[in-house]
């Protein structure tokens, strides 16, 4: 899956369609493409994150994509098509996660990293989203005007009703020596919806025969190497949250989920209702 197709296709905009609409001859060079979708559009971006860091002449390009399929059929593919500096196009291969919605769905996700020293940046901003499905292809292409990320956003919430997600990069039980506690990491990204709210984290190490919350905190920054910050809110009104909580070395796994309480309403990550785990000296 870690494969990178090399497309030599100039494309201004791409269209919501089947590959019969959008490409008669893949081989063909495409400068505009206008068509109409002719069914409901079963593929959709979740979130991405991008980011750039440079230490000492080190560079490093990161970029994640989480996406959800409807279930057609069991042979499919999902990929990000992808615009480069050079003006071409790669096909980005995506790798299926779980199911959810009783099997109705699936998440499929993929994390592109770059990194070296001297090293070129390959990716232009824009981007959508390839399904492949016995014989068609469906697109998501934001409604006709493409995905755009710079080289050092932070979060995208592509999906409307996505409102607080854990970034289970950044979580966490590690030991500490320092006061012979393990302690648990956590980081949460929420879409602002207003200057007041609340996002915490529920946790339980017995099977939720007991639990505890810890409150996060609001960071204004998120430092992505030496001298390369993410503001908080970002450019897609995204702020990030963090916060920890020291527990007793017995405790080596944990269950969690993220909660957002924001204009009297409440937001969940509970993933997809199967709760996340983390275990000691390891990440989700």
């Amino acid at each position: 899956m870690k494969k990178y197709f090399y497309l030599f296709i100039s494309l201004l905009v791409l269209s919501c369609s089947t590959e019969d609409d959008f490409i008669e001859n893949q081989e063909s060079e495409i400068t505009r493409t206008e068509v109409t979708a002719k069914i409901s559009n079963p593929v959709s971006l979740l979130k991405a994150w991008t980011t750039y860091s440079s230490y000492r002449g080190y560079q490093g390009y990161t970029r994640k994509f989480t996406v959800k399929v409807a279930n057609l059929a069991y042979d499919k593919s999902v990929s990000i098509y992808h615009q480069r500096l050079d003006g071409n196009w790669d096909e980005i291969p995506l790798s299926y996660s779980q199911s959810v919605n009783d099997g109705q769905n699936e998440i499929w996700t993929v994390e592109y990293t770059n990194g070296g020293y001297s090293i070129d940046r390959i990716y232009a901003d824009e981007f959508v989203v390839k399904y492949e499905v016995d014989g068609i292809t469906y697109w998501d292409n934001n409604n006709g005007t493409n995905y755009a990320m710079s080289r050092s956003e932070g979060s995208l919430f592509a999906d409307q009703s996505l409102q607080v997600s854990a970034d289970t990069d950044f979580v966490s039980l590690s030991y500490f020596p320092y006061d012979d506690k393990n302690t648990f990491n956590i980081t949460v990204d929420v879409r602002n919806l207003a200057p007041t709210k609340e996002v915490g984290v529920v946790y339980s190490s017995d099977g939720w025969q007991t639990q505890s919350y810890v409150p996060l905190t609001y960071r204004q920054t998120w430092t992505n190497g030496p001298l390369y910050y993410i503001q908080s809110p970002n450019n897609f009104g995204i702020e990030r949250w963090q916060g920890n909580a020291r527990l007793d070395t017995s405790v080596n796994e944990l269950e969690y989920a993220v909660v957002y309480r924001v204009n009297g309403n409440e937001y969940w990550d509970n993933n997809y209702g199967k709760n996340y785990t983390v275990t000691i000296n390891s990440y989700n």
